[in-house]
């Protein structure tokens, strides 16, 4: 489901990721609803005109509309650009904008073998038979099957975060 919320922007940071680069927006929470006071997003900018960078590049713009800070007269110079966007989104700063969130998680399997450590990444579900686990995942792919004698010791690890779908003015 998705939740509204109003936040303050609170800051931007340029970053390189898999050999491109882009700006981690970070939002301040006015209510502490969602167990964290921060969210962050990633906007990807590149390092070339993609579909992914132009979905970062709108991140970065809305931002900027709901700051009601002047956009640069080209937006598309921001692509590849992540040191400027972060320099014209600092302007931004303290600006209230309503995020519309989706909870996201991802969960992992490790399992401690004779072979060796075993990683079983987005793992929707867990069953445990008499003789083996089994371990269901994401997008339809064939569950995997560990056989209980050879696991020593297992745990499941979980990573929460909020997607942020929107961002537009309150």
């Amino acid at each position: 489901s998705v939740r509204r919320i109003v936040a303050r922007f609170s800051d931007a940071t340029p970053e390189r990721m898999n050999g491109g680069v882009g700006v981690v927006l970070g939002f301040r929470l006015q209510t502490a609803r969602l167990g964290t006071d921060r969210i962050d997003d990633y906007a990807d900018l590149g390092p070339a005109l993609t579909v992914p960078a132009v979905g970062g590049l709108g991140k970065v713009l809305r931002v900027l509309r709901a700051a009601r800070v002047a956009l640069p007269q080209d937006p598309l110079q921001l692509v590849g650009h992540a040191h400027e966007a972060a320099e014209l989104l600092e302007r931004a700063v303290g600006a209230s904008v309503r995020l519309s969130l989706k909870p996201r998680f991802r969960q992992d399997f490790v399992a401690w073998t004779e072979r060796g450590v075993e990683t079983i990444r987005d793992v929707i579900e867990v069953r445990e038979d008499e003789d083996a686990y089994v371990l269901f995942r994401r997008n339809g792919r064939f569950p995997v099957r560990l056989e209980r004698s050879s696991v020593i010791r297992q745990r499941t690890n979980r990573e929460r975060w909020h997607e942020v779908l929107d961002i537009e003015r309150p």
